[in-house]
């Protein structure tokens, strides 16, 4: 009998506190809601703005496609300032791909502005750093390669031996034989690790 009782006690204490913290837990269930509604509105949000961009590049496409090379240069380079972790690199690598800005410094920001993208992972970042640097190569500005390009060689990322793979290639070709054999030695050693 008084375990029944011990029940009864413990589904009163229980009811009581429900009933004393009613307004604290519908206002926190309410605001759980809410969080929920705002969370799957900025879903929404994001999935329209990435359809919309993927049809301002098919447009891009098109429009270069067309020959009517300013309208396609002018989205892809709206695209780029929209800071979409996929359409924006892509759109930045068709221009340069299709040689539509002639001005290396504009595209050279391009890939500063891509860069910045916080929603890039570290392994496609290092990427990107690889193709700035093989553009870089152009000019042969070799502190903007280094600088472009350190940062992959001291990480741990997959691109790392491409990197210096780049800068022993780079060296070489500007007959630069004992920078070239740093980076080759530097490589060398990574291997038999």
């Amino acid at each position: 009998m008084s375990e029944a009782i011990l029940k009864n006690n413990f589904i009163k204490i229980i009811f009581n506190q429900i009933k004393n913290n009613l307004k604290k837990l519908i206002s926190l269930f309410s605001i759980l809601i809410i969080l929920l509604f705002i969370y799957l509105f900025y879903i929404s949000l994001q999935k329209k703005n990435t359809i919309k961009l993927a049809e301002q590049y098919t447009e891009a496409t098109v429009q270069f496609k067309q020959k009517k090379i300013s309208e396609s240069k002018l989205l892809l380079e709206n695209i780029i300032n929209k800071n979409h972790k996929f359409y924006s690199p892509l759109a930045l690598y068709f221009i340069i791909d299709n040689n539509l800005e002639k001005d290396e410094l504009k595209i050279i920001k391009f890939f500063d502005k891509i860069l910045k993208i916080r929603t890039i992972d570290k392994e496609n970042l290092n990427l990107i750093k690889i193709k700035k640097a093989i553009f870089l190569f152009n000019d042969g500005e070799e502190g903007s390669i280094i600088k472009t390009l350190k940062p992959v060689i001291n990480s741990d990322s997959i691109w790392r031996n491409i990197a210096i793979k780049m800068m022993a290639d780079y060296f070489l070709s500007k007959d630069q034989k004992t920078k070239a054999n740093e980076y080759i030695q530097l490589l060398n050693n990574k291997i038999s690790k």
